[in-house]
């Protein structure tokens, strides 16, 4: 039994070595041409399937990673090829409002590319992660910050097609902040240069974008001629991703300048092509809006029954991240599985090849060894099967217990940083009254008290808090309560049990004004005052 077992062994070493050193000879080339193809195939689906791009883009990091041998030179190639992947993941990440996804995704782009010496390919990494970044913390500073240092990018390289993006995303942004003077500013000038310059993509985009802004300061007249020309240049490219978005755009004019029968109708449009596309992101806000138009046109029946839509979509929609931890664990159970099928296949067919060599004799006792082998496999698959389904429980509230200790950590490292911050407040404060030159003191007082709980702060909080508890903020939300983010992050601290003090610390506020903004809180909610707070929004 032992001799078999090591012949067989030496058997599979010499297979391997084999196969290793044919593939060595071919590896670069045949890997090339996956990737190539991967990228081909994502870049046939980008406009018209995001669905199946997004799979390739993904299977297509997947295989790079895959490759681990040294290559030389070569790393540069796949290196490229992956940056260039991140990038449009995080593009259509953010295109599905997995907005904290994008961020990190467009990053991941930027630190390939910064590594591999491809500066003039920042402009559009730092662009995307511009955008991503205003629609994660609502928040434009770090948004615009990111817009300029591409903006500075695309003008060393002369990049002009990147300077037309830049300025439409400039005239976004300072838009949200209602700085009207810099949002016509950048937005004229992406008008300018697209007419000179722009594809009919380009233009397409842009124009879209400048009918937005139109209708945010309330132009409808003036922002219908660009709208509709959009519209049309999508149609001539096919661009459904864009003729959708056009065509939702449109239906929310009609309705808004008073003919709902109009808006209803491109609206249904949408709606169809999101079916199409599987848009599962932003299906529920066109039926919301098929809503609105509906209650102005007094069809209140339908009105009902598209927002009964739009309220089972986004459920639907907020269950998706649990669907694929789900999806995952399936996949890893197979992949075990097979490789378990694979390795015993793979012995069944050495066995057989040896068999014809050997003598009567021999081959009654290889029989044996192969039915002992085919049966210890099938008890490994079962070992193996059993195992997974046994762990998964196990694992995932190993999981949720790491989590829950790194909340508490960095909770904790939070409330450190804050005290800290307000010991050298206090020593500043002393520093102050005893020198003559005030103005650089106060100034280091307003960048100490500016520093507490910073954005990155409240990003990293928030994805380790919703790692220990998924469906807290998704559940307020489904329930129908709104709130400001300051006060879903004191809600968040509520939800860890802090105190007054420590919640006050964390904020960089008074205690007292933890307390008013607590009763606010209530008092909007309608909540009595003895009612914990999370208690009733729990049950509620």
């Amino acid at each position: 039994m032992i001799l078999s077992m090591r012949l067989t062994l030496c058997i599979i070493m010499i297979f391997s070595l084999a196969q290793g050193q044919q593939k060595s000879e071919y590896v670069d080339t045949q890997d090339s041409l996956k990737v190539e193809e991967l990228y081909r195939l994502a870049k046939e689906n980008s406009d018209r399937q995001p669905h199946e791009a997004k799979k390739y883009l993904y299977q297509l990091v997947q295989y790079i990673d895959s490759l681990v041998a040294p290559r030389g030179a070569i790393n540069k190639y796949f290196n490229k090829k992956k940056a260039d992947a991140y990038h449009f993941l995080s593009y259509y990440e953010r295109r599905e409002h997995n907005f904290d996804e994008a961020a990190l995704l467009a990053q991941k782009s930027i630190d390939i590319k910064l590594a591999e010496g491809l500066d003039s390919l920042l402009a559009i990494s730092y662009h995307q992660k511009a955008k991503a970044w205003i629609s994660v913390i609502n928040s434009m500073d770090d948004g615009i910050k990111q817009l300029k240092t591409a903006e500075q990018v695309a003008e060393k390289y002369q990049q002009t097609g990147q300077l037309l993006e830049i300025y439409s995303s400039f005239g976004s942004a300072y838009g949200v902040t209602s700085d009207t003077i810099n949002a016509m500013k950048y937005y004229n000038k992406s008008i300018q240069l697209v007419d000179s310059i722009g594809t009919d993509y380009q233009k397409a985009a842009m124009y879209a974008n400048y009918a937005s802004i139109l209708r945010r300061f309330n132009d409808y007249e003036g922002n219908l001629p660009y709208l509709q020309k959009a519209i049309a240049l999508h149609k001539k490219n096919n661009n459904k991703i864009g003729l959708e978005s056009g065509l939702y755009a449109l239906g929310v004019h009609y309705t808004k300048v008073g003919q709902p029968q109009k808006g209803i109708f491109h609206l249904k449009e949408a709606i169809e092509i999101c079916l199409e596309l599987k848009s599962d992101a932003v299906l529920p806000f066109r039926y919301q809006a098929l809503s609105r138009s509906y209650k102005a046109l007094g069809n209140y029946k339908e009105s009902y029954k598209a927002y009964v839509t739009y309220h089972k979509l986004l459920k639907k929609r907020n269950d998706v991240e649990e669907a694929k931890k789900l999806a995952k664990l399936e996949v890893t159970f197979a992949f075990k599985k097979q490789q378990a099928i694979d390795s015993l296949k793979f012995v069944t067919e050495k066995r057989e090849l040896a068999l014809m060599t050997k003598s009567e004799e021999s081959k009654k006792y290889l029989y044996l060894t192969l039915f002992l082998t085919t049966l210890i496999g099938g008890g490994i698959i079962a070992y193996f099967r059993n195992r997974i389904h046994k762990n998964k429980e196990e694992a995932t509230l190993v999981e949720l217990e790491k989590s829950r200790q790194e909340l508490t950590i960095y909770t904790q490292r939070l409330l450190e940083k804050s005290k800290e911050q307000e010991i050298l407040s206090t020593e500043l404060e002393q520093l102050k009254e005893k020198m003559d030159e005030k103005l650089p003191i106060e100034n280091l007082l307003e960048l100490s008290n500016s520093r507490i709980l910073t954005k990155e702060d409240w990003l990293l909080f928030k994805q380790k808090f919703t790692l220990v508890y998924p469906y807290f903020l998704i559940n307020l939300k489904n329930k129908g309560f709104q709130f400001t983010e300051s006060e879903e992050r004191l809600l968040a601290l509520e939800k860890l049990n802090l105190n007054n003090r420590d919640i006050s610390t964390i904020l960089g506020i008074a205690p007292k004004s933890v307390m008013v903004t607590r009763y606010r809180l209530k008092k909007k909610l309608n909540i009595p005052k003895e009612i914990n707070l999370i208690d009733f929004i729990e049950k509620g």
